[in-house]
């Protein structure tokens, strides 16, 4: 995961641009008549991600898009703020949407580090959560894959995920994932997540509880497989197991100091220390 800085957008202003988008008279009334409340819960939801609270907030129950969430408005109001007068790009609430697809450096998901970001995933879904359908730090640019593979439920303060705008710069300063090499043939390697022992238990927790969520064990084996296959006609040029984990120590080295917790840092150093791989383990069996 990585950290992003937070949308420099007023909150008001995102949902009143999109509110004007609203053709019909009676609705965008109710949505006018609400933007006090809605504001407040911006303010609110400011608050509680700082300190790791956001689950103190009240779902909506799943399904049921009649019932009120603010003021007048319910649930399937908010939702299609976002879906008819956000998204769309023959809204003018398309320039916010853009304006926070453009903070993931390289065009990188943050939440895997390696997909494109195609969309934006809200933190707190907008099916439990409707009150931030348009709330610019909920929306956080992402690759289908973690888009959907995030669940869409309701959060308590045991399956907490890390705030890419909110979250300790711990999981960026310090290793937390680990691969380890498997002497099949042809190689491949296992990720897990191992904190800091002196990170506070929540934290951990967060970490531990991302990297279930999006499925990242698989999702980095299959990226690690890719650059396996690859890696053994470039290793073969080698002339020593010596030079070998040298090679590969170097280059974990380099991802772990730009790329902390990247699943090729990660990796690299695990491909370094094996003996067995360095030795002749990275060779394919033969076709």
């Amino acid at each position: 995961m990585k950290r992003l800085p937070r949308p420099d957008i007023d909150p008001k202003e995102v949902y009143e641009v999109c509110v004007s988008g609203v053709s019909s008279a009676d609705l965008a009334a109710r949505f006018k008549a609400a933007t006090a409340e809605v504001v407040e819960l911006a303010q609110e939801y400011m608050a509680r991600a700082a300190t790791n609270e956001l689950h103190l907030f009240p779902s909506s129950p799943w399904g049921n898009g009649a019932s009120l969430v603010v003021g007048d408005l319910t649930k399937d109001d908010l939702t299609d703020l976002y879906s008819s007068y956000m998204v769309k790009s023959s809204q003018p609430g398309r320039a916010y949407y853009d304006r926070i697809t453009l903070l993931a450096p390289l065009g990188k998901c943050p939440l895997c580090g390696f997909g494109q970001v195609s969309t934006l995933d809200h933190f707190l879904s907008k099916s439990r959560y409707p009150s931030f359908s348009v709330l610019p730090v909920n929306l956080v640019p992402a690759c289908s894959d973690c888009n959907t593979g995030k669940g869409a439920g309701v959060l308590d303060a045991e399956n907490q995920i890390p705030h890419p705008y909110f979250e300790d710069e711990r999981i960026e300063t310090e290793s937390w994932l680990y691969a380890s090499v498997n002497e099949t043939s042809p190689a491949t390697a296992t990720f897990s997540v191992v904190p800091p022992g002196s990170w506070p238990p929540e934290l951990a927790k967060r970490v531990t509880n991302f990297f279930q969520e999006l499925d990242l064990a698989s999702r980095f084996a299959v990226e690690a497989a890719s650059e396996l296959t690859s890696l053994s006609d470039f290793l073969g040029l080698l002339e020593t197991g010596q030079q070998l984990s040298g090679h590969l120590g170097l280059v974990a080295q380099t991802e772990r100091t730009h790329r902390k917790n990247s699943w090729k840092a990660a990796l690299y150093e695990a491909l370094a220390e094996s003996v067995w791989y360095c030795k002749g383990g990275y060779r394919r069996p033969a076709a």
